[in-house]
């Protein structure tokens, strides 16, 4: 829908400056136009431009928050969280923030990631240094990604898959470092020193990292060989109306397939490596929802009196995570969804609107 969107401010804003260029036309068939008619033909341009910087705001609690942190804090919460951990309220103010180890949690005593208004209402404690925490590192992890990916591609003659996939491993220190960033309060630390040393962290989570690339490498091609299977065609047809009724019942099985992949391995995949970064976590830290450093008993870690050279195996990390866990987060996914569903509904009404009002005042 955004590519739609972009295709239609597009031929606009093309007409409107082949508008303005005929007004303006120096041969002398159109009388130059006035600052004025200047101005209104670049009126519905700044316009459409305005709209869109207010857009980026409510995009990023969308697209960052709302589909990276959210999961992410619900993968790691406890439902049954330690004695050791003290409720704090959730209408605490941004300028009496408590230190120390503790949670936030309902007054019904639900998990906090079980409802999306009270995870909103636990990372607004903070404002919008808590709202948006992480997303500084997460700018730079998947920038200096995409750049040692293309890299190692193209010096290497490896598939851009592969070489995506030895990048992230590269720099896994910074996947776990956002980790941590987002289950913990927020601190005056550069976000780099969060890094843990390289070694430790890849032991940890390099196994992680190549079920979760595997997975995801999966649920694209897989789909993607059902649609040559079945000749549905990777892009759409020049004249998509002739037989748009056969794309659709095509089209059907490859999405459900595509779907059922998404939650049944790359979910599970994303659960497991999230869950050993989190158990990578300095004794030192606290996290805001409640979390189980033993892992039910899986771990002995420093804060329990075990070792610093701790993290969590696959096997534990999945086994840990029970019934509650996994329903709590599929229910967060299709929340997290109807939001995005509706925040694409209310941009392109908001462009449509302003469309029709310009060609009304043309």
């Amino acid at each position: 829908m955004l590519h739609h969107l972009a295709a239609v401010g597009g031929s606009l804003a093309k007409r409107y400056i082949e508008d303005g260029m005929e007004v303006n036309d120096p041969s002398g068939s159109n009388p130059p136009a006035s600052n004025d008619e200047a101005i209104l033909a670049g009126l519905p341009l700044a316009i459409y431009f305005i709209t869109g910087l207010l857009f980026i705001y409510p995009a990023i609690g969308v697209y960052y928050t709302a589909h990276m942190v959210f999961p992410t804090l619900a993968m790691i919460e406890d439902p049954n969280p330690p004695p050791e951990y003290t409720p704090v309220p959730l209408d605490t103010q941004e300028d009496s923030v408590p230190s120390g180890e503790f949670e936030v949690v309902e007054a019904n005593g639900k998990p906090i990631t079980s409802s999306l208004r009270a995870t909103h209402r636990l990372l607004w404690v903070w404002g919008q240094e808590g709202y948006f925490r992480g997303l500084v590192c997460a700018l730079i992890t998947i920038f200096c990604t995409v750049i040692l990916a293309a890299f190692i591609t193209v010096y290497t003659f490896l598939p851009h898959f592969v070489g995506s996939f030895i990048a992230t491993v590269l720099l896994t220190q910074l996947s776990t470092a956002w980790v941590h960033i987002v289950i913990t309060p927020p601190s005056a630390r550069p976000w780099y020193s969060r890094t843990l040393p390289f070694r430790y962290v890849f032991q940890a989570t390099a196994l992680p990292l190549l079920v979760h690339w595997a997975a995801s490498v999966v649920a694209v091609e897989i789909p993607r060989l059902l649609a040559v299977i079945i000749g549905l065609p990777l892009r759409l047809p020049e004249n998509p109306d002739d037989n748009m009724g056969m794309l659709l019942l095509k089209g059907i099985p490859v999405a459900a397939l595509a779907i059922l992949l998404y939650l049944f391995a790359v979910i599970p995949a994303q659960v497991i490596l999230r869950r050993v970064q989190a158990s990578l976590l300095p004794p030192t830290e606290d996290t805001i929802v409640p979390f189980d450093r033993s892992f039910k008993g899986k771990l002995d870690p420093a804060v329990l009196g075990g070792g610093s050279e701790t993290f969590l195996t696959m096997r534990d990390a999945l086994t840990t995570f029970g019934r509650e866990g996994w329903t709590r987060l599929v229910k967060m996914y299709l929340k997290v969804f109807g939001i995005t569903v509706a925040f694409y509904i209310v941009v392109f009404a908001t462009f449509a609107l302003e469309s029709v009002i310009v060609l009304i005042f043309k």
